[in-house]
């Protein structure tokens, strides 16, 4: 039973977050994060009997770099309370699996042949490399976005009991096998069907998705074009080739079936799925439900519109007495014809206005007419000189015409006459009275120019006075003859202080000057940061070399000189003698020897003193223990 659970931290640094999918019966796969390097990861804990096969297969996948492949990013064991368990970190899983892609349609045969040949040239890298896969199907080849990758390189084979690494050793069965498979993923790929070796097999969890086997006849496996039409003959000349009874001409490496399939074209999911799945090419039409309502027609639901509000052109409104009493004497002519109820008589607050007073207060636009005028339907546009017009009031409320405006009589005591508003009296805006400022400033300004003449006037007549003589150190002597003491000049003695200048690797490289090399191709990875990769050497039978090197080393090159006081060194290896020199590639031996010792997991070495170079050597003697043999796994190198 699984020990493992959401939220287990596993060696310090891997948090598990959830389940992931995987199709081996013998691994359990979590999505995690990588807590150091804050990345998401997965780890994938392999049980049985080759579980320790899964783990070296994943470190020999470990060397192999391709952004086609799933890298492997460290291998270990770890126990999460029920013993011992070992596990594989490696990228996260992203995209879908080529199972997915053709369940929701076939693939057409452009992009059978890239997703094909992206995964055979990366297969073909990693078969430079000695690494083969030799478990490939459907659900080891993802499509992510126009990227494929191929995963569970030599680990997934591990698991099934197939060691590619001996395999390749005795003979090319491995890389043949490779490209076998690969011709199988295009055939299925266009079929849904699976021509190759059949995975009904234990190692495959028993929940997988399993293709269906192809069809076969007297030839061997039916050919594509046979099933598809119009296919292209190129892909179908392959196929015959490798599932034909008795073919010699089968590719023997997936660079045969590169060569078969290139050129190929950029990979799609979108583009692989049949033509009724794609989405439409052309734009959505978006209509408004504005268009099926006709110009000046309400939508349903919509309020009637309020009536404008009617203002007097005038100015400022001032309801007066007068006012009130002829919109009253109004009321009374129009009462008459109208059916109103009756109006309340005068309180006492409210003294009645003789009719006399009121006739003689109201203009002839105000005076009542015996005719009720009648209520018009619309608001019409008034005609020039606001002739009579009737506007609508409120229900049950008398309608007043107003006719063009008349004068009305001077006032009592003398004045201008007034104009008529129309019902309402006007009076016209307060005059602004103020200081007008025009005058202040200018004389402001008047004064200011004369001052500054006045100045510079002065400024011209006046006598300039002698430059300032500069003091000479005789000047400056005390009475006693002694000179006085400048601090500046002190100052200026003093050395300036040079920046610090701090080791910084530049360049990495192996010496085997008694050899062919150990192996270049992985010198940047023992100082390139990250603690999961490594440089190594050969693994020789003692670690003498026995007897075939005096030594090997690992030269560091320096973007300057600088002062160095320690190096250290993060290695997978225990045991042996390691020397450091200050010396350069051409002579690793040459100098003294500034600190030796052991290697361990973490190895530091110090300088017997302060040593300022831009080269140094590690120098090794003696070869330590690494997974039960004799070579050295460097991880990282720490100068300080």
């Amino acid at each position: 039973m699984s020990t493992a659970h959401p939220g287990t931290v596993m060696v310090d640094r891997y948090r598990l977050v959830q389940l992931a999918d995987t199709d081996l019966a013998a691994a359990e796969a979590w999505e995690a994060h990588d807590q150091i390097l804050d990345r998401p990861v997965r780890v994938t804990f392999v049980d049985g009997q080759y579980a320790s096969a899964a783990l070296d297969a994943a470190r020999r996948a470990a060397l192999v770099a391709d952004p086609r492949l799933s890298r492997v990013l460290d291998v270990g064991s770890t126990d999460l309370g029920a013993g011992p368990r070992s596990y594989i970190i490696s990228e996260p899983y992203r995209g879908t699996t080529l199972t997915e892609v053709v369940s929701g349609g076939l693939v057409d045969a452009q992009q059978a042949r890239a997703v094909v040949g992206e995964a055979a040239a990366a297969l073909e890298a990693a078969g430079q490399r000695g690494v083969h896969h030799l478990a490939l199907r459907p659900e080891a080849v993802r499509v992510d976005g126009h990227r494929v990758v191929v995963t569970g390189l030599g680990i997934d084979a591990a698991l099934a009991g197939v060691d590619g690494g001996r395999e390749h050793v005795t003979g090319s069965g491995a890389a043949a096998a490779d490209a076998r498979d690969l011709v199988a993923l295009a055939y299925y790929a266009l079929t849904a069907r699976w021509p190759g070796d059949s995975l009904d097999e234990p190692w495959i969890a028993p929940d997988a998705v399993r293709p269906l086997p192809a069809q076969r006849d007297e030839t061997g496996v039916v050919p594509v074009s046979t099933l598809v039409p119009h296919v292209d003959p190129e892909l179908d000349s392959l196929v015959r080739r490798t599932f034909g009874s008795g073919s010699p001409d089968a590719p023997t490496a997936p660079g045969d079936v590169v060569a078969a399939l290139a050129p190929w074209g950029e990979v799609s999911v979108v583009a692989s799925l049949p033509q009724f799945v794609q989405p439409s090419t052309e734009p959505p039409v978006r209509s408004s439900v504005m268009g099926a309502v006709g110009t000046g027609a309400a939508l349903p639901g919509t309020p009637p519109p309020a009536p404008p509000v009617r203002r007097p052109a005038s100015g400022r409104i001032a309801r007066s007495a007068a006012v009130g009493g002829a919109v009253g004497a109004a009321a009374g002519a129009h009462q008459s014809t109208q059916a109103m109820p009756p109006v309340a008589a005068p309180t006492a607050a409210q003294a009645p206005v003789p009719p006399a007073q009121a006739t003689a207060a109201m203009s002839p636009v105000q005076q009542p007419s015996a005719q009720p005028a009648a209520p018009t339907a619309a608001y019409g546009a008034p005609p020039a000189g606001y002739g009579t017009q009737a506007y609508p009031t409120a229900q049950g409320a008398p309608v007043q015409q107003q006719t063009a405006h008349a004068p009305v009589p001077p006032p009592p005591g003398g004045g201008e006459p007034r104009t008529d508003t129309g019902g309402f009296a006007s009076s016209p805006a307060p005059k602004r009275r103020g200081v007008n400022p025009t005058p202040i400033v200018l004389g402001l300004v008047v004064v200011l120019v004369l001052a500054g003449a006045l100045w510079a006037v002065s400024k011209v007549l006046s006598p300039s006075d002698p430059p300032p003589v500069a003091e000479t150190p005789a000047a400056t002597e005390d009475a006693g003859g002694a000179a006085a003491e400048d601090p500046t000049a002190e100052e200026s003695n003093e050395p300036e202080e040079t920046p610090e200048v701090r080791p910084v690797i530049e360049s990495g490289d192996q010496l085997d000057p008694e050899g062919d090399g150990q192996h270049p191709e992985a010198v940047d990875l023992a100082y390139d940061g990250d603690p999961s990769t490594f440089w190594y050497t050969q693994w020789f039978n003692g670690a003498d070399f026995a007897g075939l090197r005096s030594g090997l080393g690992y030269v560091i090159e320096l973007e300057e000189p600088a002062p160095v006081t320690s190096i250290t060194l993060n290695t997978n290896s225990e045991g042996g003698h390691v020397e450091v020199r200050a010396t350069s590639r051409d002579k690793p031996t040459d100098g003294p020897v500034l600190a030796e010792g052991s290697f361990s997991s973490e190895t530091t070495l110090d300088l017997s003193e302060e040593t300022v170079a831009d080269s140094f050597v590690i120098w090794i003697t003696e070869l330590p223990t690494t997974n039960g043999k004799n070579y050295v796994e460097l991880n990282e190198i720490v100068l300080s």
